[in-house]
């Protein structure tokens, strides 16, 4: 019998400095096994790999493992274009050459050791001088010269416990065939499914087994989704695919039912009586939770706005299961036939919700401006509101084309967007840039079926709001850092060189000039010789891929996108657990503070926060774009068979033999006009001139816009041919 003898003489053996890294073969004959127990050895070899013991090398050798061999921990995350990115954590970076590094690529994707987008892994770094550097360059490289090589050692957490896949008949039971994303691509079956499930339909995955270098992944069916063009399974695909929270935990129901409307006297005596003011709330017309309302009046100087905000650090304390829940969540998810609240309703859409004509707490930043727009002085406390009006962006609109004079809110509105448009005017000339975006949205009937798209322009109502908020997150950024209280920040770094220049490069295919990027004026004058062309939605969104991602940190390190020193998160506690933590912070500095000594938590628990949130937005983010966009080819599959389908604006990207890529700019996709979809002629491709073209003079290249309709969509792999009208 192999015993614990055999494996410290496998141990002994590998420490010695003679030691040369051998097969289970040459282990088995030097340590003289016998033929019977072989078998038995080889599986104890392999519970010391599993065991982290040994390691296993290239060509099935072994050697013991170094304890010298530094793994560094982090999260994997897996884009939609197949990169593969790697973030460290924070706090096991500093001292170290990766200090400052946020994310590494991993490549090639065998180094994956079947980890899946979000799971929390350690790897091992290998850090190299790039091939060819000392010819280019003198001196000694630093840490921004070197090559780091990421590899997977250890899974420590999984991001999901199901995965989400098509099944597809295929030896006895069948296999499942995921997106290599959150679900490994190819699954194998272990057992016959015990419900009824059909061919090319979704299906939830228990695993059983993560696969290795030498086998696949393996696991049983345990829920069958229904086909994908079933009403609200690809959203429920979705949820699934991202391990997305929907119900709340009954703990969490309960501590939420435990409220009550009416606020006690003691509770508003402590708090300023802004009940008899004109305060507003301006939102999205859709909109059920109202987070944010606003109130200004003029002064000699220039403006006081007061931003008042729902207080729901007054039912949400910390340490409850209603805070451990709504931090686990990290934000509210917006998917197109629902809303995955990081509160309960009672909260956010009724306690919490500043809405018309009803006593609301609010935490309200009160800030003085002169008449050029600075900001002279700024205060919070702890206030009641009772909302005057809840006015919709479209309505608020109409307000600043058509003003009546006769109206208090319209007057407002209007008396708002003076101070407003001078606070945007000044920060875009302190170097913000303007990256906004129509937002697409898919409006569905009451079976969950898409009926229309519609594009809402992001015009001076929208401004006018996203101006008054952004002054009352800087304010209270610059109030925290000032008196330096630990909190979460919002930030956003400077972007690589060589991002930017590969975006300029790319601008100046398509006819613009370009200068030194780095100069954030250059910037600018770019986006500003962008605007109204063709391709101006097209160049911000490669320029948006060329930034760096907004996070949490809890250093003010600086927002790059809004040219502020001070941010962070402050307006929309409803939704976003890093405005909850900024409201706790701000409690000590309340001119009726209930408690001046209040803190949200140490630096080193709100780092750990802080990385967390970052995470859970961009889970979050991926998933509202993800089912946005298939209920976007749920709609152009069924303009292919409309009498009079949709005709749309296109810019041609790229020319290539198979035919056009081409973007709509409108709905923010990509798809491809092929040769049997060009306008009618004998066409030719011209690969000197990098176009096609006919037999009657017509052409087709790069940059060119062109009107087409779809006519297939392949929304598995979410792709669009088109059809030039």
């Amino acid at each position: 019998m192999i015993n614990e003898a055999i494996k410290e003489h496998i141990l002994e053996m590998m420490a010695s400095p003679k030691y040369q890294p051998m097969s289970k073969s040459e282990l088995g004959r030097a340590l003289d096994i016998p033929s019977k127990e072989k078998l038995e050895f080889r599986a104890l070899i392999d519970e010391m790999e599993r065991s982290g013991v040994i390691i296993h090398l290239k060509k099935a050798k072994y050697a013991l493992k170094k304890a010298s061999q530094k793994l560094t921990p982090g999260t994997i995350r897996i884009l939609n274009s197949g990169k593969i990115l790697f973030f460290p954590d924070l706090n096991a970076t500093e001292g170290t050459p990766l200090e400052g590094i946020k994310e590494l690529v991993v490549y090639p994707a065998n180094r994956l050791n079947s980890a899946l987008s979000g799971d929390s892994v350690r790897v091992q770094i290998e850090q190299n001088i790039p091939r060819g550097w000392h010819r280019r360059h003198k001196g000694r490289p630093t840490a921004e010269d070197m090559e780091f090589k990421v590899r997977v050692k250890e899974v420590t957490k999984r991001a999901r416990t199901t995965w989400l896949g098509t099944y597809v008949p295929w030896r006895k039971w069948g296999r499942v065939l995921g997106d290599g994303i959150g679900s490994p691509k190819h699954i194998e079956l272990t057992e016959k499914p015990a419900m009824e499930v059909f061919p090319e339909q979704l299906v939830a995955i228990e695993p059983s087994f993560w696969g290795d270098d030498y086998h696949g992944p393996q696991g049983k069916i345990v829920e069958v989704l229904g086909y994908p063009d079933d009403p609200h399974v690809d959203v429920e695909s979705v949820i699934c695919k991202y391990n997305l929270r929907t119900e709340f935990p009954e703990q969490v129901l309960k501590e939420a039912a435990k409220f009550t409307i009416e606020a006690t006297p003691e509770e508003l005596e402590k708090r300023e009586d802004w009940s008899d003011r004109l305060v507003i709330t301006i939102d999205p017309a859709t909109a059920k939770d109202f987070d944010d309302a606003i109130h200004i009046e003029t002064t000699k100087d220039g403006w006081r706005l007061a931003v008042h905000i729902a207080d729901v650090s007054h039912f949400v304390k910390k340490g409850t299961a209603l805070d451990k829940e709504a931090q686990e969540r990290g934000n509210s998810t917006y998917l197109p036939d629902r809303v995955l609240p990081m509160l309960p309703h009672e909260l956010c859409d009724d306690l919490c919700s500043l809405v018309p004509d009803q006593m609301r707490l609010t935490k309200v930043a009160i800030m003085d401006f002169n008449h050029h727009g600075v900001m002279t002085h700024a205060r919070f406390a702890d206030a009641y509101i009772c909302s005057k009006a809840r006015l919709t962006y479209q309505q608020a609109h109409e307000m600043l084309k058509n003003p009546d004079p006769d109206s208090p809110v319209s007057c407002m509105v209007n008396e708002t967007w003076k101070l407003a448009s001078i606070l945007r005017k000044n920060r875009f000339e302190q170097g913000a840039l303007d990256l906004d975006f129509p937002e697409v949205k898919a409006i569905l009937d009451e079976n969950g079926r898409v009926k229309e798209i519609q594009t809402e322009e992001y015009d001076e109502s929208h401004q006018l709001i996203e101006e008054c908020m952004l002054a009352a997150n800087e304010a209270v950024a610059y109030a925290l850092k000032t008196h330096n209280r630990p909190t979460i920040y919002r930030v956003h770094d400077d972007p690589k060189p060589d991002k930017l220049a590969e975006f300029g490069q790319l601008c100046k295919l398509y006819g613009h000039p370009v200068h030194d990027l780095s100069l954030r004026t250059n910037l600018n004058k770019l986006l500003m010789s962008i605007k109204g062309s063709p391709d101006e939605q097209l160049l911000k969104l490669a320029l948006l891929k060329s930034l760096m991602r907004a996070q949490y940190d809890t250093e003010p390190s600086g927002h790059f996108g809004l040219a502020k020193e001070n941010y962070c998160h402050f307006t929309s506690p409803i939704r976003r657990y890093a405005d909850l933590v900024v409201h706790r912070s701000l409690t000590a500095l309340l001119s009726n503070s209930p408690n001046k000594s209040a803190i949200a938590g140490h630096v080193g628990e709100l780092a750990q926060v802080a990385e967390h949130i970052s995470e859970t937005e961009r889970t979050s983010a991926s998933a509202e774009k993800e089912a946005n966009f298939l209920k976007l080819y749920e709609w152009l599959e069924n303009q292919c068979y409309a009498e009079h389908p949709e005709h749309h604006k296109a810019l041609i990207t790229e020319v290539r033999n198979m035919g056009l890529f081409i973007e709509i700019p409108r709905l923010q996709i990509k798809g491809l006009i092929k040769e049997e979809g060009f306008p009618p002629g004998k066409w030719v491709m011209e690969t000197f001139a990098s176009r096609w073209k006919n037999d009657a003079g017509l052409v087709l290249c790069q940059g060119m816009t062109v009107d087409v309709v779809p006519i297939r969509v392949n929304r598995a792999q979410q792709w669009v041919d088109f059809a030039c009208v």
